[in-house]
């Protein structure tokens, strides 16, 4: 019976039975199973957004990690080095960074320099021009319409929030993947797998069918 007490906390609503998965066994684990998936669609929107519309402002054909890349070097107006561009945009991947830099320096959008020991990265004129143009489509095809949603600011601001939290979330839990030793967490996994392969498999004896 549900509880008429005002000051009780709301009860989770019930779990969508068309929608249960192994992913998600309650409510805690639906609501982030559909965050997840939302952020999948949306980040592959967000890729072909970005590398189409660098494509328009500028002819040149980029991936999005190097579209990316391009912006944040010129974040702030400011020579950034690999191990910060890497650190910006969450990373580890520092041979894959190097190489998008490389390749937006030999297009001339990006040229680098040195800052005592170490490589600095900045925009050139030409990487200026093409993330102006870039800036204009974004505004006039993206911003624009965010105008019509009510509390906009607000919502992405709560959004960032939150996405900060989950970031670090999913960064404890990688870290913690370390100290999960599978055989004892999944004890039972491997060893029927083992078991059937031990066992010898039937022969079919092959011959002539006896008359009846």
């Amino acid at each position: 019976m549900a509880s008429t007490d005002p000051a009780a906390p709301a009860q989770p609503p019930p779990l969508d039975p068309q929608r249960r998965w192994h992913l998600a066994q309650n409510t805690h684990e639906e609501a982030l199973t559909a965050f997840e998936f939302a952020l999948l669609q949306v980040e592959g929107e967000f890729e072909r957004f970005a590398v189409n519309a660098l494509r328009i402002a500028g002819d040149t054909d980029l991936s999005f990690n190097e579209v990316v890349a391009l912006h944040v070097v010129r974040m702030q107006e400011r020579p950034k080095d690999t191990a910060t561009i890497a650190q910006l945009t969450n990373r580890e991947d520092l041979p894959n960074v190097q190489y998008n830099l490389r390749k937006l320096v030999s297009l001339g959008l990006l040229e680098r320099s040195k800052s005592g020991t170490a490589s600095v990265f900045r925009v050139t004129e030409a990487g200026r021009a093409i993330t102006d143009r870039y800036a204009a489509l974004r505004q006039e095809l993206l911003t624009s319409n965010l105008t019509e949603l009510a509390d906009v600011t607000a919502k992405l601001q709560h959004a960032i929030r939150s996405m900060h939290i989950l970031t670090g979330l999913y960064a404890a839990a990688s870290r913690d993947l370390a100290t999960i030793n599978p055989s004892v967490m999944f004890p039972a996994t491997a060893e029927p797998v083992e078991a059937e392969a031990a066992q010898p498999k039937p022969t079919r004896r092959r011959g002539r069918p006896r008359a009846e």
